[in-house]
């Protein structure tokens, strides 16, 4: 039992020994290479490094503004005066097909209000047109429209004139990026109001058309 007793005291001088000389234990620069350096890139190096290359493949890249086969759709609002006493008030939306690039064919649907002599009036027009952004950049555009198109009202439009007419129009605007991918447009038109001679009288009116539209990729 006593030599047990001492053996286990030994052990335990021994390990004491052991960690009072661990702690001796001094670093000492000397040793290292003077050639070797150890840096640190700073963070704005780190945060400016490349992505993984797969990962940047995968990402999905945004087709550029008219590209050819790409879809629009727009929700707008107007206001059109023809210089004498009538108004018209335009709200609706519209969707664009760009059959090449740059040149879009748009389906616009809209409700009309009309301040006239002869009586007030609600319409719903159905228009065709063509839209040519002729000098375009990645943010904005200048384009040209033109088009025609069909218009329903509760009352004859122009006063004297048919509820049923046809609505020539052409015009022009700027486009520009408010957000990625989404742009504001704003544009003037010639606006014709004309049943082109199917009634028994065909009074007309041309009216100068101001629109902004905002359009969104489909």
């Amino acid at each position: 039992m006593r030599k047990k007793t001492n053996a286990m005291g030994c052990t335990l001088v021994l390990c004491a020994s052991a960690l009072a000389s661990a702690s001796d234990v001094r670093f000492d620069p000397s040793v290292i290479d003077s050639g070797v350096q150890l840096t640190s890139a700073p963070a704005s190096e780190l945060a400016s490094a490349p992505s993984d290359p797969l990962l940047a493949a995968l990402a999905p890249t945004p087709a550029r503004f008219g590209a050819e086969g790409s879809c629009r759709w727009q929700l707008l609002g107007g206001y059109a005066n023809d210089a004498d006493a009538a108004q018209q008030g335009q709200f609706g939306a519209s969707l664009s097909w760009f059959a090449i690039d740059d040149l879009s064919i748009d389906l616009q649907i809209d409700v009309d209000g009309f301040s006239q002599p002869g009586g007030n009036a609600w319409g719903l027009g159905g228009s065709l047109l063509f839209r040519w952004h002729f000098y375009a950049t990645p943010t904005w555009s200048l384009y040209a429209d033109a088009g025609s198109g069909i218009l329903g009202t509760t009352q004859p439009t122009p006063a004297g004139g048919t509820s049923f007419n046809f609505t020539p129009q052409a015009g022009g605007g700027v486009s520009f990026e408010v957000a990625p991918d989404v742009r504001l447009m704003v544009g003037m038109r010639w606006y014709h109001i004309s049943n082109a001679n199917t009634g028994a009288t065909n009074p007309g009116r041309n009216s100068v058309l101001g629109y902004v539209m905002i359009s969104f990729p489909f």
